[in-house]
């Protein structure tokens, strides 16, 4: 059986840059650059509609060869 998890990625492998949606205007736009000489490994989002213990969305690690887009 396969199955798919949905997941947002807002910071895409090999990155600095951190990308949000913006629900009411219905665009990805750069949230902020982060500050660290590394970049993400892998591209690094959150599985919506789920709530972690810290009341935010699970995060998620998507592990490609290479990048995905944001969003």
């Amino acid at each position: 059986m396969t199955r798919t998890v949905e997941v947002v990625v807002e910071i895409p492998k090999g990155s600095r840059n951190k990308y949000e949606i913006d629900h009411d205007r219905h665009i990805v736009r750069l949230d902020r650059r982060l500050f660290t000489a590394t970049s993400y490994p892998a591209d690094y989002g959150y599985v919506p509609n789920t709530l972690a213990e810290d009341d935010d969305p699970l995060d998620a690690l998507v592990l490609l060869e290479e990048p995905s887009v944001p969003g």
